[in-house]
């Protein structure tokens, strides 16, 4: 093997290693050094489970927004009924920042590195500052029953 050529694979090796090692950084929970947000996901992994807000004294102007059982509830319309809002996760899945609802910008932002998402969930800005990815937000079905306004987590 040539001098350059060893070089040449040396570096390719060392820079695999060093990729392998920044993704493994950012993919996994509990690695910005802040404790979980939300250390018990709602649903417990087997799906069927709810999270709900009270509409008499929570979401009751349009852009307000509420986090329970680590669902982000907003409200994107008037009128009570499910069309006027949206359940979404509350942490961000780059890193586990926290989510909040941004009216005036028509978006939701993760708090940690300002990752942007639109209300169907789709990704309109990755995270800023940092390596790694993030991907679409789960949206909840929603309904509205008696004052309640209930996302069911699937």
């Amino acid at each position: 093997m040539e001098r350059d050529e060893f070089i040449k694979s040396l570096g390719f090796g060392l820079a695999l290693v060093c990729t392998g090692s920044c993704f493994q950084a950012c993919g996994g929970k509990g690695n910005t050094g802040t404790p979980d947000p939300n250390p018990n996901p709602p649903g417990g992994g087997g799906g069927g489970s709810t999270a709900s807000v009270n509409l008499g004294s929570q979401l009751l102007a349009v852009g307000d927004q509420a986090t329970a059982n680590g669902v982000l509830f907003f409200r994107i319309a008037a009128g009570d009924v499910s069309s006027s809002f949206v359940a979404t996760e509350a942490v961000c899945p780059h890193q586990q920042g926290a989510l909040v609802w941004k009216q005036a910008l028509n978006k939701i932002q993760c708090q940690l590195h300002f990752s942007e998402y639109g209300t169907n969930g789709a990704v309109l800005q990755g995270p800023q500052n940092t390596t790694g990815s993030t991907r679409t937000l789960k949206i909840y079905s929603t309904a509205v029953n008696n004052g309640t306004l209930t996302a069911t987590i699937a």
